[in-house]
């Protein structure tokens, strides 16, 4: 169970520093309402928060094996958030789940290295959003799909430690340079879990390290207060999606199949920019009360992914890094395609 006690200890955390943001804090509450909700104790999201967990919790605790031809299916139509290029790119891996090849185990230096270079690639082209903060929004689609392929090559890769370790401080200053902290903190937990489940005995050096990089983080948030301002920011979009999409939900899908569900979850609060909406925000909005079910299914996918430490500390890393971005088609399709790969190594 250790999945589960890991992302509980997360999903926790999070939900009482956003409570603490949203409620105890007066100077942070004035901050976060002024962008225009209206306040609010959050309680109805914070009740549908933990009911959602419930039945998180459920589908890790039930058993559940899902049938591979239902996260294909599920991996499949997921992928049509971005058409035509990724239902092609779908069909392909499953063609290579057919013929008994995996690629996140076979070729994960592969991912390493794109993660690498074609970020630099795209700065080189468009200009560094660090220093042109026009930028941040044109580039966001590529740095979260290489960040992804970065947590995919430090999971399954068998490079040494101190090799990781470079890496990581290579993707640190990358993804620092394209503004986005969630995927620094994306790549460091796909680092630390990697390390952790295969070697115990360094979780000093490791969480020494990650002390190190979440000073790095809160720096380039602003510090503790504009982070607690985001944490607080965020949960109070997810309570605001649960006041609108019960019962049946707003989006019925769309939201899940949509190449930027962040934009169109700010435009439905009349914004132009992009809205992070907590881990359970999108089964919400799109779903309702029926999203519960879908809550179901992660609790699944997080016990299923224990059957690897490599599965498991990829599919760990994303969970919790959607714990404050959500739930997007591109993670949906990850975290499927890690479990449906995983199957070809058992």
């Amino acid at each position: 169970m250790r999945g589960l006690k890991i992302f509980s200890l997360a999903f926790f955390s999070y939900l009482l520093l956003s409570l603490y943001a949203n409620y105890f804090d007066e100077d942070l509450r004035k901050i976060i309402y002024s962008k225009g909700f209206e306040p609010s104790m959050v309680l109805l999201g914070t009740i549908f928060a933990l009911f959602f967990f419930a039945v998180f919790v459920w589908g890790y605790l039930s058993g559940v094996r899902l049938p591979t031809w239902f996260l294909i299916a599920l991996f499949l139509i997921t992928s049509f958030y971005d058409p035509p290029v990724a239902p092609i790119i779908a069909l392909l891996l499953i063609v290579a789940y057919k013929v008994r090849l995996n690629p996140f185990r076979g070729y994960p230096e592969v991912a390493l290295a794109l993660s690498l270079v074609v970020p630099l690639a795209l700065y080189f082209h468009f200009g560094v959003p660090l220093l042109n903060k026009g930028l941040r929004y044109t580039l966001v689609g590529p740095l979260v799909l290489l960040a992804l392929l970065a947590a995919v090559g430090l999971s399954y890769s068998h490079l040494s430690l101190k090799w990781k370790t470079l890496l990581l401080g290579a993707y640190s200053v990358i993804f620092f340079a394209g503004t986005f902290r969630s995927l620094v903190l994306l790549v460091y937990l796909a680092y630390f879990f990697s390390v952790y489940f295969h070697s115990p005995s360094r979780k000093r050096e490791i969480g020494i390290l990650g002390v190190l990089l979440m000073a790095v983080i809160l720096w380039m948030s602003g510090g503790i207060e504009a982070l607690m301002i985001r944490v607080g920011f965020t949960f109070l979009v997810f309570h605001n999606l649960v006041r609108l999409s019960i019962p049946w939900g707003l989006f019925h899908g769309t939201l899940l199949l949509s190449n930027n569900p962040r934009h169109m979850v700010s435009e439905l609060f009349g914004a132009s920019m992009n809205y992070t909406y907590f881990f359970f925000g999108q089964a919400v909005a799109d779903f309702g009360i029926l999203g519960v079910f879908e809550a179901f299914l992660l609790g699944t996918f997080l016990k299923e992914s224990e059957k690897s430490p490599e599965a498991l500390s990829f599919v760990l890393a994303v969970m919790m890094y959607s714990l404050d971005s959500g739930i997007d088609a591109l993670t949906m399709v990850f975290i499927l395609g890690a479990l449906i790969f995983e199957r070809v190594s058992n």
